[in-house]
């Protein structure tokens, strides 16, 4: 398992994650990505409301991934994503998104490729 940073050793380490640590401050949530003992792969976060869910998933500096996906109240289903090997320009797109129903919020549901690659 791998040791526990606080805040400060982790922004003078990667100073990217500047961002990770406000959005954490203000209720998301993060947990490690990794098989049981295994190495450290990444972290995902996400942030529920009553509508939607906003999900952010870090492999490392150059592999980052964000999706907004709607409760089934409201339709269900993926209606953003993003891959980009910026972190602060995944995060910060994925934080300008407006919330469902309001002017320019994304509202159609992404389909699924029938293709699955690993």
């Amino acid at each position: 398992m791998n040791p526990p940073i606080n805040n400060e050793d982790a922004l003078r380490r990667y100073p990217e994650l500047q961002q990770l640590v406000t959005v954490r401050e203000v209720g998301w949530v993060f947990r490690p990505i990794q098989d049981q003992d295994g190495p450290l792969e990444g972290i995902a976060g996400s942030f529920s409301r009553n509508q939607y869910t906003d999900a952010i998933f870090i492999f490392d500096r150059t592999n980052v991934s964000a999706a907004r996906v709607l409760d089934d109240a409201y339709g269900g289903g993926c209606v953003w994503s993003k891959e980009g090997s910026d972190l602060q320009e995944v995060v910060y797109e994925l934080l300008g998104l407006p919330e469902p129903g309001d002017p320019g919020a994304p509202y159609l549901v992404k389909r699924s490729s029938l293709l699955w690659t690993p």
